[in-house]
């Protein structure tokens, strides 16, 4: 069993009262690394959300089966959260971090060469089970690994991998757009090459090594036992953990509903509702996504200080008005919508993902990491998975209803993160001042 996680924020406190975090090329190449599984979920997400609209055609689904095929991704992502981040604590989190990726490579060449719906489903099934185990075992190994101080700028890096996953395969969605369900199946095609491209470089880069043997011998210094999994008694009995992770869920679950719909729905939704070309659609998605990427960079910056959660409130008040903007112009309004989009990628790199990313690693024990963020994670893409069951008949039904839910949704989501940085800000402080006080107490009884 670990030290608390209590326990565990006091030695960070420490650590960073005594010497800044220093970072080498070791850490930034294994955010790279660990980061290919935001790329890769990004990629899957959104290449599943630019076939939807010509799968659609190509093998004449109704909005039924399209809502399917949106949702199943999402259900199984969760699935393989729930499993895979506990399974990473009990078995290995470097094992089952470079085995995760080789499963994706298999099912994305699936859905490449899928010859009907059939086999796409099942393609998108195993896509998902394969991308939700390797984010939080991939997140965890990447902050178990990282000095302390310094977690929230590589776990927030992790987030730029997939906002950056996001800019590529749209990019690459706009140059093959003109060649129908053919550049859809090229997408995924180079989704498996960069999968397996992943699996070599994580399983063979010896510096990857380095840094866990340096993290072994930190947490064994520090009294943590790392290497066998938080027992699930333990992380529920304990009041502090299951508050923390039951806000972090519901902030995690409200905001997921907003972008999943969005990442997943926004190239289907201008093209269905909006009346643009597909070509148009991915060239747009693009193009504001880029200021999504930017912002994400400039949160990367930050994270490791108290402007992170500075920027959170307006991020907020941004986040929630592009999905009124749209509620309330009904998608039909294509300066509104580009404003919306451009809104949206200016908010949501600063109330999200990342900080729930952060949030997860920074207040729980080392041994109990990925199986938190799994467990949350599925919570949220559980949720997810059936609303975007029900989307495309929404979007047909009421589009301006939509996105007033999304709205509502992202006031949810802001509400829950302001308590989320109450609470943090308030432990800190704790820490801090019982660190002041046991370095007081040390230095007194050492001068009498």
């Amino acid at each position: 069993m670990g030290i608390t996680s209590r326990e565990e924020r006091s030695n960070r406190m420490a650590e960073k009262n005594t010497a800044a975090p220093q970072l080498d090329r070791r850490h930034w190449t294994l955010a790279v690394a660990a980061g290919m599984a935001s790329f890769l979920d990004a990629g899957a997400i959104i290449s599943v959300g630019l076939g939807l609209a010509l799968w659609k055609e190509d093998f004449g689904l109704d909005v039924w089966t399209v809502g399917l095929l949106g949702s199943t991704l999402t259900l199984f992502i969760a699935v393989g959260a729930l499993t895979g981040g506990r399974l990473a604590d009990l078995l290995g989190r470097g094992r089952v971090f470079s085995l995760t990726i080789l499963v994706y490579a298999a099912a994305a060449l699936a859905v490449a060469l899928a010859p009907g719906a059939g086999v796409l489903v099942a393609g998108v099934i195993v896509i998902g089970i394969a991308a939700g185990a390797d984010l939080p075992t991939s997140i965890a190994v990447l902050s178990e690994r990282a000095p302390a101080g310094a977690q929230g700028r590589l776990v927030a890096f992790t987030h730029v991998m997939w906002t950056a996953g996001v800019v590529f395969v749209t990019s690459l969605g706009f140059a093959v757009s003109g060649l129908g369900t053919l550049g859809v199946r090229l997408i995924f095609v180079t989704l498996a090459i960069l999968a397996v491209a992943t699996f070599a470089f994580r399983a063979f880069y010896p510096p990857f090594g380095e840094l866990e043997a340096e993290a072994d011998a930190r947490h064994s210094a520090e009294g943590v036992d790392a290497s066998h999994a938080l027992p699930l008694r333990t992380l529920f009995r304990d009041r502090s953990l299951a508050v923390m992770m039951s806000l972090t869920a519901l902030f995690y679950l409200f905001f997921t509903l907003v972008a999943n719909t969005f990442g997943s729905f926004k190239t289907y939704f201008l093209v269905t509702v909006g009346d643009a070309s597909q070509t148009f659609a991915t060239a747009l998605s693009f193009i504001t996504t880029l200021v999504g990427l930017v912002g994400t960079i400039v949160f990367t910056r930050i994270a490791d200080t108290k402007w992170r959660s500075r920027f959170f409130a307006a991020g907020v008040v941004v986040f929630a008005s592009c999905q009124l903007l749209i509620a309330v112009t009904g998608g039909v309004v294509l300066p509104a919508m580009i404003v919306a989009l451009v809104l949206y990628n200016i908010g949501f790199p600063f109330v999200g993902e990342a900080l729930y990313k952060i949030w997860t690693q920074e207040s729980f024990p080392v041994n109990a990491r990925a199986t938190v963020q799994g467990a949350t994670m599925a919570i949220a893409r559980f949720a997810a998975s059936g609303f975007a069951l029900v989307t495309p008949a929404l979007i047909d039904w009421s589009p301006s209803g939509l996105y007033i839910l999304l709205t509502i949704f992202a006031l949810v989501s802001g509400l829950i993160g302001m308590v989320v940085i109450r609470r943090v800000r308030k432990e800190a402080v704790g820490t801090a001042a019982a660190a002041s006080l046991a370095s007081t107490t040390v230095a007194v009884g050492g001068t009498r």
